[in-house]
């Protein structure tokens, strides 16, 4: 389908959701950034936020007696680098697990800058028994878009690097396997531009009382249930070359229960704690996965269990400074086929264990300090030892 043609029928998509929003003139817009870093080889002179997000919602009444439904929009984009998973087959889409004779595409890095837009509509039925204000079940019907480029290093353009292009030869021609087909890849093919959507419904139980604060401790069940479906025939095919024709099928299951609270005179949080549990099953079928959809080391299902412990340090200066600790053991089974082989004949299993602690301290809603600090005891189908990990972030938010 031609890329005109597509992109007309996307915006008469996201239109067709904007309907109902029009029925209410009130609106707010919210953004915030995701992350501010120095960008790829020093884009923006390290002032260039890589990762930025922008929402638009609406709240109008829409189902007689009920709460108002939420209309949404949320644009993202990011540039940065990625690396080419080498681990496939990119003619069969064969594991390096099951062969280690396959035919590899290079482990090498490219630039890969991309955006999406993603456009819901939410409505509520019933009521919370622990939050008065809060729906009891609430249906959420969407559509999600995303665009992607694979291009060179931004390196390579630099006076006197004589690195050699990835997907190009000297003369500007592509360079093999970039010249044919990639089964397994199919995002790498052709001319690197990748425009994926899919449409989604999801479900949720809500009996899990409000916390208008992230200070405060959590108490309740929640239970979501998801489906997401991306056709080849909903605009997913360019050129002769499909990028998208699969299903996603999801449940997660969490609960949590306070163990204590201390309160200030003022009514702030002075320390509390509360115990979390959660369970995921999660499986991607179909012929063709995108790249942003591929389940964890290509396993088409998912079984995870956390189980953790959340202690809030005091409230200061202001209701929304504070630091907490969260103590994470994580469990996850794996298994199934291999997402984009051809055929579909490997059958894996591998288990995945570890043990995490994440301190992160909030200041004034709008700045976020994380340090995160790990041991996986059980890596899965990779043959290597177990290990300690790190990592930190400092983060910016911005509301209007």
């Amino acid at each position: 389908m031609p890329m005109q043609r597509r992109a007309v029928l996307t915006a008469i998509a996201i239109v067709l959701l904007l309907l109902p929003a029009a029925a209410d003139p009130s609106y707010s817009l919210s953004a915030y950034i995701s992350g501010v870093s120095q960008g790829v080889d020093g884009i923006g002179f390290g002032l260039f936020p890589i990762g930025t997000t922008f929402g638009f919602e609406r709240l109008f009444p829409l189902v007689p007696g009920e709460r108002d439904a939420e209309f949404q929009v949320e644009m993202s984009f990011a540039f940065n680098n990625r690396t080419i998973d080498s681990n496939y087959d990119y003619q069969t889409g064969l594991s390096i697990w099951f062969d280690r004779a396959i035919s590899r595409l290079p482990a090498a890095t490219y630039f890969n800058p991309r955006a999406s837009i993603d456009v819901y509509l939410d409505q509520g039925f019933g009521d919370n028994p622990l939050y008065a204000d809060g729906s009891l079940v609430n249906l959420r019907i969407g559509f999600n878009a995303r665009y992607s480029m694979a291009l060179e290093r931004v390196d390579l353009s630099k006076a006197g690097n004589d690195d050699e292009p990835l997907f190009v030869d000297s003369g500007g021609n592509p360079r093999p396997p970039f010249d044919g087909r990639l089964p397994a890849y199919p995002w790498l093919e052709g001319n690197r531009q990748v425009y994926t959507d899919y449409l989604y419904l999801d479900a949720y139980l809500n009996l899990d009382r409000d916390t208008p604060t992230d200070a405060e401790t959590e108490h309740g069940l929640s239970l979501d249930l998801s489906f997401d479906y991306g056709p080849r025939w909903l605009f997913n095919e360019s050129s002769s070359i499909v990028q998208s024709d699969f299903w996603r099928l999801e449940a997660y299951l969490e609960e949590k229960m306070e163990l204590f609270t201390v309160y200030q005179d003022n009514g702030w949080n002075w320390v509390n704690m509360y115990i979390g549990h959660s369970n995921t099953f999660r499986y991607t079928g179909g012929d063709v996965i995108p790249e942003n959809m591929l389940p964890d080391d290509r396993l088409r299902a998912m079984i995870a269990d956390r189980i953790w412990l959340h202690f809030t340090g005091p409230q200061f200066l202001a209701g929304d400074c504070f630091a907490f600790i969260e103590i994470n053991l994580y469990n996850t089974l794996m298994f199934g086929g291999v997402a984009n082989e051809i055929g579909s004949s490997s059958f894996a299993l591998e288990l995945q264990s570890s043990l995490s602690v994440r301190v992160q301290v909030r200041l004034f809603g709008f700045i976020r300090l994380e340090y995160q600090v790990g041991y996986d005891f059980i890596r899965g189908i990779w043959p290597e030892y177990p290990r300690w990990w790190q990592n930190a972030a400092l983060s910016f938010y911005v509301s209007v």
